[in-house]
């Protein structure tokens, strides 16, 4: 095979493209805490809820959102609370509309949070408190459950269109 056949069947190849991830926003608060609590180890409860969005752009280009609201208490005081918006634009050619919605749902998401996980634990330290780490999550197997369970079979295909209605949301307790 010549490089002009290798070229054009490379063209019909699915194609994923990652373009930048970047913060798109991010804060930090620390609330009062007495300096009692601060001399002894802490250890928080921790609560996050997990949202996620993919909006369509322009060429087969995709703009995906992952926002994580983290709050940190203890004793039952609120001591920190953060919220990160991670975003990502990717390109995709060559998938079907149903490859893309689980492509951006599951694998770009899945990318975002490890890049978020590392923010939010600067964030943390940057306060002054303790490092947190975030337990991974499966993006992947979270939008394929939610899938099953919030679309009857028949409708599957409407509900993969709807790529600006997607939200994953996740409230859990993280020690």
């Amino acid at each position: 095979m010549d490089n002009t056949q290798e070229d054009i069947k490379s063209l019909n190849q699915p194609r994923l493209n990652l373009h930048r991830i970047y913060v798109k926003s991010s804060t930090f608060e620390s609330f009062s805490v007495s300096v009692a609590s601060l001399q002894m180890p802490v250890q928080p409860s921790l609560e996050m809820q997990v949202f996620a969005n993919a909006y369509a752009r322009d060429n087969n280009t995709h703009q995906v959102v992952l926002g994580l609201k983290i709050s940190a208490k203890h004793n039952g005081e609120l001591i920190w609370k953060a919220d990160l918006e991670e975003t990502g634009f990717y390109t995709l050619e060559g998938f079907s509309e149903a490859q893309q919605q689980d492509i951006l749902n599951g694998y770009c998401m899945n990318q975002l949070y490890s890049h978020a996980a590392v923010v939010v634990t600067q964030l943390v330290t940057q306060g002054g408190f303790s490092p947190i780490y975030l337990q991974p999550m499966d993006f992947n197997k979270l939008y394929q459950e939610q899938k099953k369970a919030s679309v009857p079979e028949e409708q599957a295909e409407v509900f993969s269109k709807r790529l600006n209605d997607v939200m994953l949301v996740s409230e859990q307790a993280i020690n």
